[in-house]
């Protein structure tokens, strides 16, 4: 059995297609009582609207492509709750393509965005390279770019201020006593790592303190960088009581690592995440962290791409709040 046409209806109905046409599609011009019995046959019969035939009369999908890097990570997960609420209060929805850091991977998913002619694409890119970005521009689809800040293209972005943000923490960790800081980052190119790191520069230096590159280490992003860098700064017998972490799933693993090695948090190393994610409260000692906005990030990013249309060249910057909690 194929799907309900809206001739079936005006069969069952009684009426003309053109009159059912026009009920279903809220027109003022048909009778209302006519307009419920077309409503009734409707549901009865299972009609579902025609969103491909529509979209082809109006030059629009109504469904808005994401790109992002895990949606299994919970701060991920968090931004794209931001976004699908906001696409269904405008009557959208959303395609989602995971892209696990890989530059190929994110622009062969570009380029299925494309095909599938979506509306318009938010993207949190890999930033290895940005060729897929600027030949998406050549082809004036509008995109906005959420979570990460790209100086080298010109579209609506929002991200958070991280150098704030690094300075936050590795002021408070200095305030709790902390005198050999060590940062753990991700990839040199990942610019929300970049920038937490500069604020860790910038704070220790406010400080009068020494910025030392054997107490940085970068290269991993999820529990197991976390874990192994911790592994190579005491291999490399480097003597920290703090560690400032580039997000939250890095510090499950820093925090498995000291306790492998037997040295106490916070005791004997405080630890300091960013993200607050929902597992952050739950660990044990509880993560102290920075608190992003993050179903705001997958919100505003929506209603940027909205109003783009290929003008709007808003950045918008967000700002994280220090959570307080055991780990620190």
């Amino acid at each position: 059995m194929g799907y309900v046409t809206v001739k079936d209806i005006a069969k069952a109905a009684g009426v003309s297609t053109n009159t059912v046409s026009r009920a279903l599609n809220g027109k003022p011009d048909v009778n209302a009582e006519t307009k419920q019995k077309i409503i009734e046959v409707s549901h009865k019969l299972g009609y579902v609207s025609n969103r491909s035939a529509l979209s082809l009369k109006r030059q629009k999908s109504y469904i808005v492509g994401v790109v992002t890097e895990d949606n299994a990570n919970p701060f991920w997960a968090e931004v794209l709750k931001g976004v699908e609420a906001t696409a269904k209060n405008y009557g959208y929805h959303i395609i989602i393509a995971n892209t696990s850091r890989n530059y190929e991977t994110e622009s062969e998913d570009i380029k299925m965005m494309l095909e599938r002619r979506v509306d318009g694409l938010l993207i949190s890119p890999v930033q290895e390279k940005y060729d897929d970005l600027f030949k998406l521009k050549k082809y004036d689809v509008p995109f906005v770019i959420m979570g990460r800040r790209v100086e080298e293209i010109d579209v609506p972005m929002v991200y958070d201020d991280g150098v704030r943000g690094g300075r936050i923490v590795t002021d408070y960790l200095i305030e709790k006593g902390c005198k050999n800081i060590a940062f753990v980052g991700a990839q040199p190119y990942n610019t929300a790592s970049s920038e937490r790191c500069k604020g860790y520069r910038e704070a220790l230096k406010e400080h009068g303190m020494i910025v030392n590159d054997s107490f940085i280490k970068t290269g991993g992003i999820e529990i197991n960088g976390g874990y192994s860098s911790v592994m190579e700064l005491v291999e490399d017998h480097v003597d920290f009581d703090g560690i400032f972490v580039y997000n939250d799933l890095m510090a499950l693993g820093v925090i498995k690592a000291l306790k492998e090695l037997k040295i106490r948090v916070p005791e004997d190393v405080k630890v300091v995440g960013y993200d607050d994610i929902s597992y952050a409260s739950f660990i044990s000692p509880a993560l102290t962290t920075m608190r992003m906005k993050k179903f705001e990030i997958g919100e505003i990013a929506f209603k940027l791409l909205l109003d783009s249309n290929g003008q709007n060249k808003d950045k918008i910057v967000l700002h994280s709040d220090l959570i307080i909690r055991e780990s620190a």
